[in-house]
């Protein structure tokens, strides 16, 4: 059964009847004591908000997170964003392409795993080179390497897509080493080798085999402190392996969300820390406004609400 209609096409007033992945699926009740299903759809372009008011408990026993369903309902406005009234689920039980449902980096898995690899070779360190050969092997023969290449980085606020992790860590990589010959007394190795493993403990943090979740260890721990026990972890199995070095890493690990309130236990207080906070923060921003400009509906000019930037976006060159 192949999928016709795509999120990002959806528009207010249609009627809809279509393939989508349960991405999220809670049973509530109104005030009034009626059950009805909160109910997240998404497909490889973005995912809709929904409610089945109608039969909801006999509805909600057809199907569960991450299944494929087909949604029968009318396409409604809310506070600027398209959401769907749902009239029908039920589970799909023939074989569905998942690449229907899951949205993939446009950049391809293997030309960023071959641009990654360039970054590691490029770091002469001898200690840093063999952690950074060690978590990143070629050819990714280790389970963690492979989830690597595979994992989004972030479950909805930016890269959220399979390679999503790849790709902004290879983003990051080249944009600080460009800092790395602007400004003088930058450790290029150590600046390209925090770039490369800031964000590693996403591979463990997030789940990502069906619907972009948090694993029971992301959400009681966090990337960064996972990221951190991770590369101590290795840098203590690397014979002769720099002390003072691995605090450095460790360092940058912890401190590349800037500032406490946005989850950094510690404030950067190293050259390299402070670079790597702000351009991770950079990319983070700026693949989050494409993909919005990306989702932008025909005619519009003005973005959906979006929240990580707690404000409308404007697509101004859109009227030329």
């Amino acid at each position: 059964m192949p999928k016709v209609k795509f999120v990002k096409d959806i528009k207010e007033g249609e009627q809809v009847k279509d393939l989508f992945l349960v991405s999220g699926k809670t049973v509530l009740s109104s005030n009034a004591g009626k059950a009805y299903i909160n109910l997240a759809l998404r497909d490889r372009t973005g995912q809709l908000e929904c409610r089945v008011w109608d039969r909801a408990e006999e509805i909600a026993k057809r199907f569960d997170r991450d299944d494929i369903v087909e949604a029968t309902g009318s396409a409604i406005q809310y506070q600027g964003r398209i959401q769907l009234k749902v009239h029908d689920v039920r589970k799909v039980e023939e074989e569905a392409e998942l690449a229907d449902f899951l949205p993939v980096t446009r950049r391809g898995i293997e030309p960023l795993w071959e641009e990654l690899q360039a970054q590691v070779k490029g770091v002469k360190d001898p200690d840093l080179s063999r952690l950074l050969t060690t978590i990143f092997p070629d050819p990714p023969d280790t389970e963690e390497a492979r989830r690597f290449r595979q994992a989004p980085a972030g479950k909805s606020m930016h890269h959220d897509y399979i390679g999503g992790l790849l790709e902004h860590t290879v983003s990051v990589a080249a944009i600080c080493r460009f800092l790395s010959g602007h400004y003088e007394e930058v450790d290029g190795d150590m600046l390209i080798a925090g770039a490369l493993l800031h964000d590693i403990g996403k591979v463990r943090e997030l789940s990502y085999e069906g619907a972009f979740d948090y694993t029971d260890e992301g959400r009681l721990l966090g990337h960064l402190t996972m990221g951190a026990e991770w590369v101590s972890g290795e840098c203590a199995r690397i014979e002769g392996f720099s002390p003072h070095k691995a605090i450095l890493l460790k360092h940058m690990i912890l401190s590349h969300h800037g500032e406490l309130e946005y989850g950094s236990p510690k404030r950067p207080k190293t050259l390299e820390a402070i670079l790597l906070h702000f351009v991770e923060n950079m990319d983070s921003k700026a693949n989050a406004f494409l993909e919005a400009m990306g989702n932008l509906r025909e005619g519009a000019v003005w973005t959906d609400y979006q929240r990580m930037f707690e404000r409308y976006l404007y697509a101004g060159k859109k009227r030329e």
